[in-house]
C-alpha cells in the first residue's frame, strides 16, 4: 500500500473597498485543506475541508453599505476540471479538486467558466452589524486509485473577492 501526504495552501488578502465604497474594509482568512495520507489503493475518495473567511467593517462608523461581492479560486496547477498536486522535485502528479459546499460535478468552485461557480452573494455593514464572518466552506476531493509515488504533494491557489 502506498501513502502519500496532500495538503493545499490558499493565500489571503486584506482588500480594502473600492474608491465609490471606502467606508468598507475586508479581510479575507483561508483555512488550508490538508488531505492528510491518501492510500493509493483504496477505492474511496478522499475528502477534506477547509474554508475562506471574509470579515467586513466600517471605516466611517455613520455610514452603512450593502456590498454584493463574488468569490473566486484559480486553477492551481492543472485545469478547474482537474486541479493537480506535485510532489517537490517531482514531474508526478495527483489528481484533486475543491467544491463550494457539496461534492458533484455542478459545484467545482472556480472562476465561474467551464462550468465552474462562484461563491456570489450580499452583505451590509453598518454600526448595528455585529461582523459576523461570511464563511464558505471548501470541499477538497482526491479522485481514488490514482497510481503516484509516495511523497508530500502540494499545490497553491489563489482567492479572489470581487464586489461593488
Amino acid at each position: 500500500m502506498k501513502r502519500v501526504a496532500a495538503w493545499l495552501a490558499a493565500p489571503a488578502a486584506l482588500l480594502l473597498a473600492h474608491e465609490a465604497r471606502a467606508q468598507v474594509g475586508c479581510e479575507v482568512d483561508v483555512a488550508p485543506i490538508s488531505f492528510g495520507v491518501y492510500d493509493t489503493l483504496s477505492p474511496a475518495a478522499n475528502q477534506a475541508a477547509g474554508s475562506v473567511t471574509v470579515t467586513c467593517r466600517l471605516l466611517d462608523p455613520n455610514a452603512a453599505e450593502r456590498i454584493s461581492y463574488s468569490i473566486a479560486l484559480g486553477p492551481g496547477s492543472g485545469s478547474y476540471a482537474r486541479r493537480t498536486m506535485r510532489a517537490a522535485g517531482s514531474a508526478e502528479t495527483l489528481g484533486y479538486n475543491i467544491h463550494l459546499r457539496a461534492v458533484s460535478p455542478a459545484t467545482v468552485w472556480g472562476d465561474g467558466t467551464g462550468g465552474t461557480v462562484t461563491a456570489s452573494g450580499s452583505m451590509t455593514i453598518n454600526k448595528n452589524s455585529d461582523r459576523r464572518p461570511l464563511v464558505l466552506p471548501l470541499v477538497g476531493v482526491i479522485a481514488p486509485m490514482q497510481p503516484v509515488s509516495p511523497g508530500l504533494y502540494s499545490d497553491t491557489l489563489t482567492v479572489t473577492v470581487t464586489w461593488n
